[in-house]
């Protein structure tokens, strides 16, 4: 009896301490928990409003060269490619031929032809000589006549298909792309090369809604590529697109002659310098600020002074270290000048203010 009391105060024990340490455990998760939900880590950051101010009476707008001509050299007939002249990067003039097509075939069916039409006229000779001596109707000659306009159509059919198995270049430039060797079989409608002509390019750039109307078709452009920062290169603006796009921004076709002392190519970058006449307000931060690329900017701004928040924008001209901003801010927002680079959406900062 003795032992069975010992046993049960045994086990009471026991289980007293088993709840004492679970509650204990419990108080320490729970304490975790309530630190783990304090955020210790603010991100310092200088922050800038933007500013309204006078832009200059110029714009920079960035784009890409485009060759001014460029076409592919399509077949128009159909058959084995017997010999090749122009290889890939050689300069071919308008009318040279590149390759030769069999034409065996169609030589034999043009001199049948041939000598079926001078058949033909020999008949109708004959046969004008006997209605003359009233020896033959009349309606003879006019079936021959028919027979021989036939023929002489389907002579001037066959030498242009013949023609066309000299594959010709359709314009004066490099043999970019060549897609035919000697032995390759071809077809109608089939791209056989691509010719580029780069002593002209267009600078394709894109300018907001309110810069397009200071835009004058032949205005004259500075253009600067990238790859020469310190060669000005005289464009002349030639097209002005009638219609934004999805950003609604409009395309700005800039010709630029290609120098011979700093050649160009097309995809190069550069920057192209508007003059205009007048000069107006707008809402300007530094470039720097901007967060990813200038086709889809974004900036942070500091919201409840202490907030982070990733803000789309929408841009407008470039002007040197500047960018115009046409949506997205106010001129008392904090942008985020400096700290970008250890900020996310949402994350907490410290800010410190630049004038």
């Amino acid at each position: 009896m003795r032992n069975r009391i010992y046993l049960w105060l045994t086990l009471a024990v026991i289980v007293a301490l088993t709840i004492w340490k679970l509650s204990s455990n419990k108080k320490e998760l729970e304490k975790e928990a309530q630190l783990s939900k304090i955020t210790r880590a603010f991100v310092p950051v200088e922050v800038i409003e933007p500013k309204l101010e006078t832009l200059a009476n110029h714009l920079e707008a960035d784009g890409i060269f485009l060759p001014a001509k460029e076409m592919f050299i399509i077949s128009e007939t159909a058959g084995r490619v017997l010999e090749v002249f122009k290889n890939k990067g050689e300069w071919v003039s308008e009318g040279e031929v590149i390759a030769k097509v069999d034409d065996e075939l169609l030589r034999i069916e043009l001199d049948a032809t041939q000598a079926n039409l001078a058949k033909l006229r020999k008949d109708q000779e004959r046969i004008a000589n006997l209605i003359e001596g009233e020896a033959a109707p009349k309606n003879k000659i006019e079936d021959l006549q028919l027979g021989i306009l036939s023929a002489e159509a389907k002579e001037k059919g066959l030498k242009k298909q013949i023609a066309n198995t000299s594959i010709k270049a359709p314009m004066t430039g490099t043999l970019g792309l060549r897609f035919i060797e000697r032995g390759s079989v071809i077809g109608p409608g089939i791209q056989v090369g691509q010719m580029t002509n780069l002593e002209k390019l267009f600078l394709m750039v894109k300018v907001t809604e309110r810069d397009v109307l200071n835009v004058q078709k032949g205005q004259l452009v500075r253009v600067v590529a990238d790859v020469y920062p310190g060669a000005n290169i005289p464009g002349k603006v030639t097209n002005i697109g009638l219609r934004a796009d999805n950003a609604f921004t409009y395309d700005i076709e800039i010709e630029v002659i290609n120098p011979k002392s700093a050649p160009l190519r097309g995809g190069m970058h550069a920057k192209a310098a508007f003059t205009f006449n007048a000069n107006r307000q707008g809402l300007t931060i530094p470039r720097k600020t901007i967060s990813g690329s200038l086709q889809d900017p974004k900036v942070f701004v500091v919201v409840q002074d202490s907030l982070a928040e990733l803000r789309p924008i929408t841009l407008g001209g470039l002007y040197g270290d500047k960018v115009e901003v046409v949506g997205g801010l106010l001129p008392h927002d904090a942008v985020v000048l400096t700290g970008q680079l250890s900020l996310s959406s949402g994350a907490r900062v410290q800010v410190i203010r630049k004038n």
